[in-house]
């Protein structure tokens, strides 16, 4: 049960692609503002300055233009060494200038979080058919899941 080291990390690729792929489906931000500083044209309709913006997440995640087969969980997306989402498609930490300054941070967090639950424990769902109940708040969030936890030999 030692702690994870920098090397461990750098080999749960896997772990990452399951933590990218499960923000890119089911973000935990589903939408965040963006305030234009100057009179702009955007889709085609003229917006004044300080026109404020919802970004939703779930939807750019979710483009067909973006991602193929973006309704299907899929981790081994993110295996692809050259495999690189298009620009502004996977805004789970926003992006650009306004970019999570704590996403790196978060990531290894996610990844190492992970790799000690499964090191420890075996969860599995205890109905594959249950039906998922999700809150929309500030943030998304499940209601009810029910897991079955064991400690592992």
């Amino acid at each position: 049960m030692r702690p994870i080291t920098k090397d461990d990390y750098y080999s749960l690729k896997y772990c990452e692609a399951i933590v990218k792929e499960l923000a890119r489906v089911l973000p935990v931000i589903p939408t965040f503002p963006r305030c234009t500083d100057k009179p702009d044209k955007i889709a085609g309709y003229q917006w004044p300055a300080d026109t404020t913006f919802l970004i939703n997440v779930k939807a750019i995640h979710n483009n067909e233009d973006y991602w193929e087969e973006p309704n299907k969980f899929n981790p081994d997306r993110w295996m692809d060494e050259n495999f690189e989402p298009k620009k502004n498609s996977f805004i789970t930490f926003g992006g650009g200038l306004r970019l999570c300054p704590g996403n790196k941070l978060a990531m290894i967090e996610l990844v190492c979080l992970i790799a000690l639950l499964f090191r420890k424990y075996e969860i599995n769902l205890v109905d594959m058919n249950f039906p998922k109940t999700i809150g929309i708040g500030i943030t998304v969030f499940c209601v009810e899941f029910l897991v079955e936890i064991k400690l592992r030999n």
